[in-house]
């Protein structure tokens, strides 16, 4: 069996294994990881959080301990699907019409197989790697991440410390007539949850007071929406911009694409998460209402920029604001050789693309370890056009083209074997002998 072949049976096996978030089954993923890599002599970790959420860790040792590590980082978790809905049945891993058909297919088993097969194809070589590579497939992630990534980063911080990290985000074409470009994400933006509360004269419906909570919050609420919002043209979006402006003139569905992305990216953005009237009883006036705002903020802003900023909003006295929670983003470096090595790579597999940084639309679970990490990337490279991806991800008829799904297996495996066998000592694996042996002398 040729490694495409392995990797499709790879794939086609744990999209069948249904990891519904809300199920708690991320183990049914990780147990099938890691009888594989037993077949391959690579010992691995489950390892469980406080609430038996499963997630999956090996590593192959580099003889470089100065250099920086390698994270292959995924999660093995699904958003729920409705059989009734799909075409197939989505644990089916139905192939049909040259298209892989199931849920994860492209959030994101897709990417936790390309890793896989380049995490193997390492130690097959059998040759010195000048760095540790590290291979992680999260749960929760769907949910939040708490019983995920954000358990591995705060109890591993040292897996992630001064990491080249390969996740989740980016990894999707847009096109013109005559080119293709890849866009990978560089960067993502932090999220920032504030309380807007706005305080009135409660009473009876048929004598409504001057003063009303609900109305001082409304009138709050379109002044934030109509305030001048901060905006920044760093680095990852000037290269954005400097590459396909052409394209987002043309106002034709790809470029309509990238005019949204160039807005998301420009400026901090918000929208209402929930709405609270302090009340449900019929003819009563609540005297206090309150609206909890979620923003995405720049990816270097701080915490106190945003405090600043709060401070700037055109709101009247009866209305206080308060910061719940404050998650800074991130910007790595779009130049840093591994990128190289992508583009270099990438015109060898039958589509030549031009190679484009963005900053994330959501939030993975790189932003757990940002201050910690060199750079983050999201990049499960395919060749399936961004516009179908969004169509697709946590949709009906979910799917993937089997020649999409090939590309980013060939393409992970040439990067990996180009940037992690260069000037090495010898290569080992290692593990632990006691499924209870804690990870972190493990990995030290």
């Amino acid at each position: 069996m040729n490694v495409i072949d392995e990797a499709l049976h790879h794939f086609v096996e744990i999209i069948k294994l249904d990891t519904t978030n809300k199920l708690q089954t991320e183990y049914k993923v990780a147990e099938y990881l890691k009888e594989v890599l037993r077949k391959e002599q690579i010992e691995s970790e489950i390892v469980y959080s406080p609430n038996n959420r499963a997630s999956f860790i090996s590593r192959l040792t580099g003889t470089n301990s100065t250099s920086k590590p390698i994270v292959l980082l995924s999660h093995n978790d699904v958003v729920e699907a409705r059989e009734e809905d799909w075409l197939f049945p989505p644990f089916s891993a139905t192939i049909h019409d040259k298209k892989i058909w199931g849920r994860g297919t492209l959030d994101t088993k897709q990417l936790t197989i390309m890793h896989l097969m380049a995490f193997i194809h390492l130690k097959r070589l059998n040759k010195p790697l000048n760095c540790d590579v590290y291979f992680i497939a999260t749960a929760d992630e769907e949910n939040g991440s708490k019983e995920g990534m954000e358990f591995i980063a705060r109890e591993y911080p040292e897996l992630f410390q001064n990491a080249i990290i390969l996740s989740e985000g980016g990894g999707f074409t847009v096109h013109s007539e005559d080119e293709v470009f890849m866009l990978f994400a560089s960067g993502e933006k932090g999220t920032a949850k504030v309380s807007v509360t706005a305080s009135g004269v409660g009473g009876h419906a048929g004598s409504p007071p001057e003063v009303q909570a609900v109305m001082e919050l409304t009138d709050a609420l379109d002044s934030l929406m109509k305030m001048e919002i901060p905006s920044d043209n760093y680095p990852i979006l000037q290269m954005l911009q400097q590459e396909l402006k052409f394209l987002m003139n043309k106002g034709n569905e790809q470029g309509q694409l990238v005019k949204k992305l160039y807005d998301y990216m420009k400026a901090i953005t918000f929208t209402p998460e929930k709405i609270n009237v302090g009340g449900d009883q019929l003819n009563v006036i609540p005297y206090k209402a309150e609206a909890i705002l979620e923003f995405r903020t720049l990816p270097n802003q701080t915490k106190e920029q945003f405090e600043s900023f709060m401070k700037e909003w055109p709101i009247p006295s009866t209305v206080k604001c308060t910061l719940l929670s404050f998650e800074k983003g991130y910007e790595s470096d779009p130049l840093d050789e591994i990128i190289i090595r992508f583009k270099e790579q990438s015109s060898n597999y039958g589509t030549k693309v031009k190679w484009v940084p963005f900053t994330a639309l959501g939030r993975t679970d790189g932003r757990f370890v940002g201050d910690a990490a060199s750079q983050i990337y999201g990049l499960s490279p395919t060749l399936t056009p961004f516009t179908e991806v969004l169509q697709r991800v946590h949709n009906k008829d979910e799917h993937i083209e089997v020649d999409s799904f090939n590309y980013g297996v060939n393409l992970m495996i040439a990067v990996l074997e180009d940037f992690c066998i260069r000037n090495g000592g010898g290569a080992s694996v290692s593990g632990t002998k006691r499924e209870t042996e804690p990870i972190n002398r493990f990995f030290t």
